[in-house]
C-alpha cells in the first residue's frame, strides 16, 4: 500500500504545478492588461490637457475681440516636449436662439502619441470645447460711468449715498462713489467697487458685502453693442420720416408702446415742438442759378438779380426769380402764390451743416411766363461765400408765433440760449405730453404684435412705455435726432432719443402690489435709451403731489446711454414760480417749464401744492446703468430749496434672473479698456467621440 501511495505523488504534483503556471500566467495576463489599460488612461489625459492648453493658449487671448467671425490658429500643431501636441484650435462666435447673447465658442484638439507594448506606434486624439458669454450690463444692480449728475437742469456737484440708500447686488461706478455726510447708506448686500476710489466720509464700509474702490472700468457708453441691437432688432418703428423734406415744415413723430399679453401694442402720431410758428406757405426747394436775368433762369431753379460780392461776403439784390417746378420737378405754382407783400422769407441752403442764409420782406409779387417775381428788400444775409451752381436751396415763409398753441414760447421748451445756434442738451428740459388731435394717431393707430420675444427699434424719436410684459423683449433708441425749429428753419435743435416710462411696467407673473419678480420668470425687458429714461409727470405715476395716483413700478432692465434714469422733476407743481416755471429772460437759468400747475389733471388756471409735489416710491426690481446719475427727489439744498420736495423715495432689488439666466434680447455687453470683451465661462468640457469623428471628417 505504501508503494501505491509514493506513486501518485508524481502526477498530483504536475497537476498543481500546472494549476500554479495557469494562475501565475493569468495574473501576469492582467496585470500586463491593467498595465496598458493604465498606459491608455495617461495618454488620454495627455490628450485632453493638451486640448484644455490649446484652448487656453491660443484661443482665449483672441476671443474677446472676435466679432462675428471664425479663426482657426496652430492648424500646424504646436508640440511641448514629452506631452504631445495640440492642433486646429477654432475660435468662432454666434448668437444663442433663447436670448439673443454672442456665445465666444473655442475647441481644440490634443494629441498624445506612444507605443505599446509590441513597440507600435499608437496616436491618441481628443477634443476639448469652452462656450463662454460676455459680461452684460444686467450684471449689476447700479452701474454708472460718472457720479456726477445728470437728466435734467440745474444740475448739483455731485451726488451722494445717504441713509434713505439701500442697494443689493453688484454695484459699480468708473468714477468716484462718495457717501454723505449725514448718513449712510445700507450696502450689507451688496458688492460695492469703484474705479476712482471710494469718499467714505463719516461712513464704515466694514459691513459692506465686498468693497473694491480701484475696480477695473468697463467702456461706456457700450455704443457697438447697443447698434447690434439695432442691426439685429425685430421690429423697426420709424419717428424721422417727416423731417429734412424738401417740401414741408419738419413735423416730430411720438411713438408709444403698451405691453399686453401676448405681445405689444404701437401707437404713433406727429407733433410739433414750440415755439410753433403761424401757417403759412411750406418751405420748397430748387437749385440755384448764378444767372441774373429772368431770361437765363434754369427750370427747377432760384435766382438773385445781384451777383455775390466776395469781398463784402453779401449779395447785392432786390429781386427774386423763381421757377414754377420745385427741384424734384413739381409744380409749386400754388406754394409760390400763397406768398403776400410783407410776407418775411428766408433763402438759405437746405443743407443743414451750412451758414449760407438770406432773408427779407416782400415788397411785390408779380409772375412772367412761368417765372414767379418777388421785389424784396434784405433784412439781412450770412454768407462766407455765395451759393454755388446747382446747390440746392430752400425758400421759406418765416412768420410769427401761432397763439393758438397752449405756452407756444420758446422758454417753456428749451433752457439753453435761444441764439440760433445752441441746441437742447441731454441733461436739460425734455418733453413727452405731446397729444395725439382728438385721441387719434395719424402715424400709426393703436396696432397690436403678437410674440413673446422681439427687441424693438423707434428710429430717430423718443417713445413713452407702459404696461404688463408676457415674454422677452429689449427697446433701444437713438441718442438724437436734429430738426429745423417750425418757427424758424434757419435754426437746427435736437430732441433726444428718451424712453418715458408713462405708468407701470411689470412682468405679467409679478406681484403687481409690490412689484416682486417671480425667480425663475421666462419674463424679460430691456430699456437701453440712446439719452434718458425718464419718470414722465403723469397722474399715475403720482403727479401734482399724489393727487390723483401715486408710486411706479418697474420691472426690466434700464440702460441710459448718454445721460441718466431720472424724476421729471422740471415739471412740478411747487408754489413757487422760479421753481415751477421757466425764466423767460435767461432760460439757462429755468428750474422748470411751467406747464406742471397746469396738468394732472389738465386745469384752465394753476394749481399748486406748496412745498410738496413728492410722487410716491420708485419701485425697482431689475439693474440700472446710465452714464451719469439722475436724481429721483430735489429738495433742500441746492437749486430746489423746498421740503420735502420733488420727486421719488427710492425702493431697489436687483432681479437675480439677469445673472442665473440671462439678461434680456440683445443686451448691452461690457468690454475692458483693453477693448475686449469681459468674458464669462457659461460650459467647458470634452468633445464626446461621435463629435469628434464629425468634427475630423
Amino acid at each position: 500500500m505504501r508503494n501505491n501511495y509514493k506513486g501518485m505523488a508524481t502526477p498530483t504534483a504536475v497537476i498543481f504545478t500546472m494549476v500554479s503556471m495557469l494562475i501565475t500566467a493569468g495574473y501576469l495576463k492582467y496585470a500586463m492588461s491593467a498595465s496598458v489599460s493604465q498606459k491608455y488612461r495617461f495618454e488620454e489625459a495627455k490628450a485632453i490637457l493638451m486640448a484644455e492648453t490649446g484652448i487656453n493658449t491660443e484661443a482665449l487671448p483672441v476671443l474677446p475681440k472676435l466679432v462675428d467671425q471664425s479663426v482657426v490658429l496652430a492648424a500646424d500643431g504646436v508640440f511641448l516636449d514629452g506631452m504631445g501636441f495640440y492642433r486646429n484650435v477654432v475660435c468662432s462666435t454666434y448668437a444663442s436662439l433663447e436670448d439673443g447673447r454672442t456665445i465666444f465658442h473655442a475647441r481644440g484638439s490634443g494629441i498624445s502619441e506612444f507605443r505599446n507594448t509590441l513597440g507600435r506606434p499608437v496616436r491618441i486624439e481628443r477634443m476639448a470645447e469652452m462656450n463662454l458669454v460676455a459680461e452684460d450690463f444686467s450684471k449689476f444692480m447700479y452701474f454708472t460711468n460718472s457720479e456726477e449728475p445728470g437728466g435734467g437742469p440745474q444740475l448739483g456737484s455731485y451726488v451722494s449715498f445717504g441713509g434713505s440708500d439701500i442697494l443689493e447686488g453688484v454695484v459699480h461706478t468708473n468714477g468716484q462713489m462718495t457717501m454723505s455726510q449725514f448718513g449712510c447708506p445700507d450696502f450689507t448686500q451688496a458688492d460695492i467697487s469703484a474705479a476712482n476710489g471710494i469718499n467714505l466720509n463719516n461712513c464704515n464700509d466694514q459691513n459692506w458685502g465686498s468693497v473694491d474702490d480701484s475696480a477695473e472700468v468697463r467702456v461706456y457708453p457700450p455704443y457697438d453693442a447697443t447698434e447690434r441691437a439695432k442691426e439685429n432688432a425685430n421690429y423697426i418703428f420709424t419717428a424721422d420720416d417727416m423731417l429734412w423734406r424738401s417740401t414741408g415744415k419738419d413735423t416730430l413723430i411720438m411713438t408709444e408702446i403698451e405691453f399686453v399679453s401676448g405681445g405689444f401694442i404701437v401707437s404713433q402720431w406727429t407733433y410739433l415742438m414750440p415755439p410753433v410758428g403761424e401757417s403759412g406757405p411750406p418751405p420748397t426747394t430748387f437749385n440755384w442759378d448764378i444767372d441774373t436775368e429772368i431770361e437765363q433762369l434754369g427750370n427747377e431753379s432760384i435766382a438773385f438779380d445781384g451777383p455775390y460780392d466776395s469781398t463784402l461776403q453779401v449779395y447785392f439784390m432786390d429781386t427774386l426769380f423763381i421757377d414754377s417746378e420745385d427741384s424734384d420737378g413739381n409744380d409749386a405754382s400754388n406754394t409760390l402764390g400763397m406768398y403776400d407783400i410783407g410776407d418775411t422769407v428766408l433763402v438759405r441752403s437746405a443743407d443743414p451743416d451750412s451758414n449760407k442764409g438770406w432773408i427779407g420782406t416782400l415788397n411785390s409779387t408779380d409772375q412772367l411766363s412761368g417765372i414767379f417775381v418777388f421785389g424784396v428788400q434784405s433784412l439781412g444775409q450770412s454768407f462766407s461765400n455765395g451759393f454755388s451752381p446747382g446747390e440746392e436751396i430752400t425758400l421759406a415763409f418765416q412768420g410769427g408765433l401761432d397763439n393758438s398753441v397752449p405756452f407756444n414760447n420758446f422758454a417753456n421748451y428749451h433752457n439753453h440760449l435761444n441764439d440760433g445756434s445752441s441746441v437742447c442738451q441731454s441733461s436739460g428740459f425734455h418733453h413727452f405730453d405731446f397729444e395725439p388731435t382728438d385721441n387719434l394717431p395719424d402715424i400709426l393707430p393703436p396696432t397690436t404684435f403678437f410674440t413673446d420675444f422681439a427687441v424693438i427699434y423707434i428710429k430717430g424719436g423718443q417713445v413713452r412705455v407702459r404696461g404688463t410684459v408676457d415674454g422677452k423683449f429689449s427697446i433701444v433708441t437713438d441718442n438724437f435726432t436734429e430738426y429745423r425749429r417750425h418757427d424758424d428753419i434757419s435754426i437746427i435743435d435736437r430732441v433726444w432719443g428718451n424712453i418715458w416710462l408713462m405708468d407701470d411696467i411689470i412682468y405679467e407673473d409679478s406681484n403687481p402690489m409690490t412689484g416682486e419678480i417671480v425667480y425663475g420668470t421666462k419674463n424679460r425687458l430691456g430699456l437701453i435709451s440712446g439719452a434718458n429714461i425718464i419718470i414722465a409727470n403723469t397722474m399715475v405715476n403720482g403727479g401734482k403731489n399724489q393727487a390723483n395716483g401715486s408710486d411706479i413700478i418697474i420691472n426690466g432692465a434700464l440702460l441710459a446711454m448718454n445721460d441718466s434714469f431720472v424724476a421729471h422733476y422740471w415739471q412740478n407743481s411747487i408754489n413757487n414760480n422760479s421753481l415751477n416755471g421757466p425764466e423767460f429772460s435767461s432760460p439757462l437759468n429755468s428750474k422748470g417749464d411751467g406747464r406742471g400747475p397746469f396738468r394732472n389733471p389738465t386745469s384752465a388756471f394753476p394749481q399748486v401744492t406748496g412745498n410738496s409735489d413728492i410722487r410716491g416710491q420708485m419701485i425697482l426690481w431689475g439693474s440700472v446703468t446710465q452714464d451719469k446719475r439722475g436724481y429721483m427727489k430735489r429738495n433742500a439744498p441746492g437749486p430746489y430749496p423746498v421740503s420735502p420736495g420733488i420727486g421719488y423715495d427710492k425702493d431697489y432689488h436687483y432681479d437675480y434672473n439677469f445673472s442665473d439666466f440671462g439678461p434680456p434680447p440683445m443686451y448691452p455687453t461690457s468690454s475692458s479698456l483693453a477693448g475686449g470683451a469681459i468674458l464669462i465661462i457659461k460650459s467647458y468640457g470634452e468633445v464626446d467621440q461621435l463629435t469628434l469623428k464629425e468634427y475630423s471628417e
